[in-house]
């Protein structure tokens, strides 16, 4: 559509623009309804789209379908992990993390691939362009799977019809005795206690929420630099589109074991999650202010990849770290909770696609410094968050001492 620098970093802007606006909907509405039905038909809606995008000719066109793809894919992460914390408990819920945020990676490595390959051999044919191929058999097969999902999705613990009366007390009985606030039993959907207003008044008055938020809002403009993946590959020196996609695999590749990692490590010390957080993070802002200062193809490659990998590592500790921080709130006030740190985090992406313009190639200084002072303020909230929430567990083991002692 031969777009300008400007054009394509306001195409990403836009969005983040429907994300923002949408994610506090869907999250009540998810808390509210059979996620079974819920995810699988916003994902669908997601195909549709995505495969509109394969016939539009003009940049309002671009703007507007942008918009709504952003708005529809909203509900995706802080759903997911909504889903999870109504299952797994805090020492469970990294791995689960790792395993859906990898599933991300793999898909953008395979989407890399894919995207070469349709770009090679379906270049103009039956006079479709490449770019134009992509989208429409994206969108296919997105509609497929989330035809799928709704036979296999499953909904709450205490809603889903497909466990017994035994299972059903056993899933919910593990985590109420960790804490963490269920539905009751024979609730159609998870969570009628709690209206929305009161929802948005329990939410706001939560330090918690706030604390999430502005981390997350620093922490998220980092991984801006995922759809920018293509120009910085070219701009190390792979001039082909197509060998640039294929050299993103790689990148894909490191940020999957990387998630794994920080998942695995998250679990095995769930009360130092934020300091685990922080430790990735720490990675990335090092490797970024080093990649400022190299200049050698190969080598900043691979500093890129161990770059965004920590990022990713992070970005897949913060998940279960709010839904953590969380638990012990009704359902739909953690939903609520889940969807407002999500909204405000989409808001660094507004401003960050400008970060990565094409006259900035190759060195992209603006961008990775972008990378290390977010990386560094995303550290400072989060440590200070793992200070006081180390202040609350000694406070609850002594009220619970004292009541042992009475």
């Amino acid at each position: 559509m031969n777009l300008t620098s400007t054009q394509f970093s306001l195409a990403i802007s836009t969005f983040y623009f429907g994300y923002i606006a949408a994610v506090p909907f869907f999250m009540t509405t998810l808390s509210r309804t059979r996620p079974s039905i819920t995810l699988p038909a916003v994902m669908g809606l997601w195909g549709v789209v995505t495969a509109c995008m394969g016939a539009m000719n003009t940049f309002p066109q671009l703007m507007g379908l942008r918009t709504l793809l952003g708005a529809l894919e909203s509900i995706f992460n802080p759903g997911t992990t909504y889903l999870f914390s109504n299952w797994y408990r805090p020492a469970e819920m990294g791995k689960r993390a790792s395993l859906y945020m990898s599933a991300g990676q793999v898909g953008g490595a395979f989407g890399s691939l894919i995207a070469g390959a349709v770009m090679e051999h379906l270049e103009g044919s039956r006079g479709i362009r490449g770019w134009r191929w992509l989208f429409i058999i994206e969108g296919i097969i997105t509609v497929v799977f989330a035809l799928f999902f709704m036979l296999t999705l499953p909904d709450y613990p205490t809603t889903w019809r497909r466990l017994t009366p035994r299972q059903r007390m056993i899933a919910t009985n593990r985590l109420r005795q960790e804490g963490i606030a269920t539905a009751k039993d024979g609730d159609d959907t998870a969570g009628q206690k709690i209206g929305v207003k009161e929802s948005v008044k329990w939410a706001l008055k939560d330090w918690r929420t706030y604390g999430i938020a502005i981390g997350a809002i620093f922490l998220v403009a980092s991984l801006l630099i995922v759809y920018f993946y293509p120009a910085l590959v070219k701009g190390l020196g792979y001039d082909n589109p197509v060998t640039a996609q294929y050299m993103t695999v790689p990148i894909w590749v490191v940020g999957f074991v990387f998630s794994v990692i920080a998942g695995n490590i998250g679990d095995r010390f769930p009360r130092y999650r934020a300091l685990n957080i922080v430790a990735w993070l720490c990675m990335s802002g090092i490797l970024a202010i080093v990649t400022c200062f190299v200049f050698n193809y190969t080598a900043r490659y691979v500093l890129l990849a161990f770059m965004t990998g920590g990022v990713w590592g992070a970005f897949t500790g913060t998940m279960a770290f709010c839904a953590e921080l969380f638990q012990d709130v009704p359902p739909e006030v953690r939903a609520l909770t889940l969807g407002i740190m999500s909204m405000a985090s989409n808001t660094g992406n507004v401003y960050g696609a400008y970060l990565w313009p094409k006259e900035h190639a190759p060195k992209y200084l603006l961008g990775f410094g972008m990378v290390a002072g977010t990386a560094a303020m995303t550290s400072i909230i989060f440590t200070a968050m793992w200070f006081k929430q180390r202040q609350q567990w000694r406070a609850k083991e002594r009220q619970q001492a004292e009541r042992l002692e009475q």
